[in-house]
């Protein structure tokens, strides 16, 4: 049986009349990354801030490593938190702020550290203020895979990288996690890109979870019927149909669940045409409102 390193348990935090999290329960397992999914004002942000104590929530509990999480000291060093927002004062040099956090994060490996700077080509005798958008995301990065942390969460850590850096980005997560298992939970909006390295995904959709299943099971349960609309209106009569369109005499449906290979074979027989779902378009379809 895996083992749950962090477990949220009815969670509700309410801005004014705005409710952030409503009842919101999700379990994360032990040595797994975790795509966390969701729109702009979708929970993602409050959620994470929540578990790693940074606000409180109004009802509900959080967990981390068998412990109750808020204000744990015990338990928040185990716990590396890499905020989109600054989090860094901004008249130290990079230097500094990398030594600190060594000092803070039990499993902290200097020495990767620095490789890391390097690799990115990060002016480790900067002071943050001086820091490009992207330099300043690269630190978080740094920090954030040499801290090897038992649960890692980055929000948004690509933030104003280009492809190419991206890449090395995704590459170096992959790596050090096959070298040093842990837990990451990543908070991005560049899905596409990114749900090859997830294992997870958890979709989050006006404070709610609406999906919580393997990337493979996610891509392998959705699926686009198209051709002639009295046709694709007859197969997807009964299916979980999540989106439709119409363009000139055609018409396309996303379906969304699992459909079994006779199933498929049968609207291919019907002469329509079935293919994927891109990951970030079923993103979207699943989080219409």
């Amino acid at each position: 049986m895996s083992e749950i390193i962090l477990e949220t348990k009815n969670l509700t935090k309410s801005y004014g009349n705005v409710k952030a999290l409503d009842n919101f329960n999700v379990k994360f397992e032990k040595d797994k990354i975790y795509g966390l999914l969701g729109r702009n004002g979708a929970g993602k942000t409050t959620l994470l801030n929540i578990t790693t104590s940074r606000i409180f929530t109004d009802s509900g509990m959080v967990t981390a490593f068998g412990e109750n999480a808020v204000e744990n000291g015990q338990v928040l060093p185990k716990i590396c938190y890499m905020p989109e927002k600054d989090m860094f004062m901004h008249k130290m040099k990079v230097r500094e702020i990398i030594k600190h956090a060594g000092g803070f994060y039990a499993d902290f490996d200097m020495q990767y550290a620095e490789n890391l700077c390097e690799k990115f080509v990060l002016d480790k005798n900067k002071k943050y203020n001086a820091l490009s958008r992207g330099y300043e995301s690269i630190l978080r990065i740094v920090i954030g895979l040499a801290s090897r942390a038992p649960l890692t969460i980055f929000d948004e850590p690509v933030l104003g990288l280009d492809a190419a850096v991206r890449d090395i980005f995704y590459t170096e997560l992959i790596e050090d996690f096959t070298n040093n298992p842990r837990t990451f939970i990543i908070s991005t909006h560049l899905i596409e890109e990114s749900a090859d390295i997830f294992e997870e995904a958890i979709i989050i959709k006006n404070g709610q979870l609406i999906e919580q299943t393997a990337c493979e099971t996610l891509k392998e349960n959705a699926h686009y019927v198209s051709g002639k609309a009295e046709a694709v209106d007859a197969a997807a009569a009964g299916l979980n149909v999540i989106h439709t369109e119409s363009v000139a005499s055609v018409k396309i449906c996303a379906i969304y669940g699992k459909v079994s290979p006779e199933k498929l074979r049968e609207l291919k027989a019907a002469g329509l045409d079935i293919s994927p779902v891109p990951v970030q378009k079923l993103f979207i379809y699943l989080t219409e409102n």
